[in-house]
């Protein structure tokens, strides 16, 4: 009786607005269903951030209904709670909702607990699913009056163990109810298993690298719930996109290091990597026009440049410490947009604005602000309060002068 455990396949996302990485992320998820079929599972668990937006574009409902229809064609489950990059911030139908009335999820919970028990040869497994906006609930799970085989959580939350900002983090692992069997866990873009008790608390990572920080392997999970106590195995996922992370203090050495790992990727039939530069010297248009010339024959698919006050070593690819872009991936930009403006769907609007500006989202804000115009006056208060702050701070120091 075996499971996949999958999560945070962001379908209709496209990082760096590139269409290859579009087609990247499908074809991850692409092999997550693949591995399913291979391995012949019972169950396909997926907890959390199925798509990259709550109204993901036309391909990836199609990507996503001709996938998991070979699953529904295999008799394997499907069992999906949403993440909040599949939960409208309104009164509106998740994109999820279309996948359950086509028939191709089995289990789908969207804005509550849903509980659901299956038989799988003779035995009862019951699965506690708890989406994005519940998942603060979980410590007041009741343990389920009827004997289950096994009973399996599947929620998308951020535990406070992963030693993310605390303000980030949403319940401990300690909160979690002792009676499960095995914890399935989304978000968390990094794969990542940490022990409770018997059971095992697992977050597979998202299937793509979708910032600098998240590289670079990525997995799905096996989960053996016939066992007596279900230990993760991992499956590499093979479609996934290489980076290479180097330094650059000078073009002969950084020529030299970047052909070997090319080398290394041909050799190994991969995709034309994505490349990351350290900038250690401030003399870059050396450094530009040859990653312009590496992508432009097709050896590279893009390449980015970062800038860090920190020495690295001679041979230090894959850096090890982290640079300001990268502190700034680690920031959980809509909630933080939510804390300054406190609302959910304006904070929702220009979050996306900051992604893809644009003339239609920009209106969409407008329209909003319009409708309520409690918001817009809560706005305009903190304008105020910003330029009122600023003014006696701009007194202050003129007095002191």
């Amino acid at each position: 009786m075996l499971a996949i455990h999958v999560s945070d396949t962001h379908l209709g996302a496209m990082p760096f607005g590139l269409f290859s990485r579009a087609k990247d992320i499908y074809s991850s998820f692409a092999e997550t269903i693949e591995i399913a079929l291979k391995e012949r599972a019972s169950f396909y668990i997926h907890s959390g951030d199925f798509f990259d937006l709550p109204s993901p574009p036309p391909e990836a409902y199609l990507v996503a209904y001709r996938n998991l229809r070979k699953l529904k064609e295999k008799n394997i489950k499907v069992i999906v709670t949403s993440g909040q990059h599949d939960t409208p911030k309104r009164v509106a139908m998740s994109p999820l909702q279309m996948l359950l009335d086509l028939g191709v999820i089995d289990v789908l919970s969207v804005n509550e607990i849903i509980q659901r028990e299956f038989e799988i040869e003779n035995r009862y497994v019951n699965f506690i699913c708890v989406p994005y906006p519940a998942r603060t609930s979980i410590p007041a799970l009741s343990r389920p009056l009827k004997e289950y085989h096994r009973n399996i959580l599947v929620a998308h939350l951020l535990l406070k163990e992963l030693g993310i900002p605390s303000e980030q983090a949403d319940i401990s692992l300690s909160q979690i109810p002792n009676w499960l069997n095995y914890i399935a866990l989304g978000d968390y873009h990094i794969k990542t298993e940490l022990r409770h008790g018997a059971a095992y608390a697992v977050y597979p990572g998202a299937t793509e690298i979708l910032k600098m920080n998240e590289c670079c392997d990525k997995y799905v999970v096996l989960i053996d719930l016939s066992t007596d106590f279900p230990k993760p195995q991992y499956v590499k996922l093979s479609n996934v996109r290489p980076w290479i992370i180097v330094s650059y203090r000078d073009m002969q050495s950084l020529s030299s290091m970047l052909s070997n790992r090319l080398s290394e990727v041909k050799k190994m039939n991969l995709k034309q990597p994505i490349v990351v530069v350290n900038v250690l010297n401030s003399s870059i248009e050396p450094l530009e026009k040859y990653l312009t010339l590496l992508r432009d024959r097709g050896e590279i698919e893009y390449f980015r440049l970062v800038y860090s006050d920190r020495s690295a070593t001679e041979n230090d690819d894959l850096l090890k410490t982290r640079t300001v872009i990268e502190e700034l991936e680690y920031i959980n930009v809509p909630k933080l947009i939510e804390q300054i403006v406190g609302d959910t769907q304006l904070a929702h609007f220009l979050t996306n604005l900051v992604k893809e500006p644009s003339k239609a989202i920009a209106k969409s804000i407008v329209d909003y602000l319009r409708e309520k115009p409690e918001v817009a006056k809560q706005i305009e208060g903190i304008a105020k309060l910003n330029i009122l702050t600023n003014y006696m701070k701009s007194e202050h120091s003129h007095s002191e002068s």
